[in-house]
């Protein structure tokens, strides 16, 4: 996701007849909010003009962002923000209600009289409590009871163990929801493996959920796909605004999410991400 991202803002620069070379530096914190914040101490003294994070942990990250204002260097948050979103410049995101909220639709069209379900959450990350908060909303008064609810952290492999137990602490579930595809191929890897006939509904559009969207009869039945190239693009252009001396025309940018299920996957299968 993030490399797709980075992506977007390359060729943004490239485009624009900046030396991406020269003129960005990246830094990859290896999912440790504290590496991060280490990071951008770093990015600081080498006195860059503004930086585009995403928070491993949305309150930790503040020790980094106060610090990039007592510097004075814009940040611009994406994909998850930040606790205190008066200490960054601008926030781009994914419509992260709205992918919530398509997942509940799908699922709400599978079993129309409702059943049985578990969620896979991720507290920490507050993009991820937005795609809960909408897939919840959706799903209130359509006949779900749910019967379980883990932090899967994101990850496939607490995912896939998250998932074992639910299976066998409530073997009637019909469906589940991941607040992201790694969760979610946990999840699909929990269920074949037991034989579990279990819908399962994720978000991101990540490459792997795609492939297995698109096997005849999959239980991996749909992906709010995010497009994290549109992200990037995104960024750049609002960090430019910044850099010019300009206020961005809006300070939260949304970038609307979209179902990828078996109707479309064939044209989503070609390319890794959106």
């Amino acid at each position: 996701f993030c490399t797709a991202m980075l992506g977007g803002i390359k060729e943004e620069m490239e485009a624009k007849g900046m030396d991406v070379d020269s003129q960005l530096v990246t830094v990859d914190a290896n999912s440790d909010q504290a590496t991060m914040n280490n990071y951008v101490n770093d990015l600081i003294a080498q006195e860059v003009d503004a930086i585009i994070l995403a928070p491993m942990d949305c309150t930790a990250v503040t020790e980094a962002l106060q610090a990039c204002e007592d510097a004075g260097i814009p940040v611009i948050n994406f994909d998850s923000s930040v606790a205190n979103l008066d200490l960054v410049d601008a926030y781009v995101a994914t419509d992260n209600l709205q992918a919530g909220k398509l997942c509940a639709e799908a699922m709400i069209k599978d079993f129309p009289e409702g059943g049985l379900i578990a969620v896979l959450n991720y507290p920490a990350n507050s993009a991820c409590l937005d795609r809960e908060k909408g897939f919840l909303e959706t799903i209130e008064g359509k006949g779900f009871e749910v019967a379980a609810t883990f932090d899967a952290e994101g990850t496939v492999e607490k995912g896939q163990n998250i998932t074992s137990d639910i299976l066998q602490a409530h073997p009637d579930i019909v469906a589940i929801f991941s607040i992201n595809d790694q969760a979610g191929m946990g999840a699909y890897a929990a269920c074949t493996t037991s034989g579990a006939n279990v819908s399962i509904y994720g978000v991101d559009g990540a490459p792997e959920a795609k492939q297995v969207i698109a096997k005849e009869g999959s239980i991996y039945r749909m992906t709010a796909a995010q497009s994290p190239i549109k992200i990037g693009t995104n960024c750049y252009d609002v960090a430019m605004t910044i850099l010019s001396g300009e206020k961005p025309a809006q300070f939260q940018i949304d970038v609307p999410a979209f179902t990828i299920d078996s109707t479309n996957i064939q044209d989503y299968l070609g390319a890794g991400w959106q």
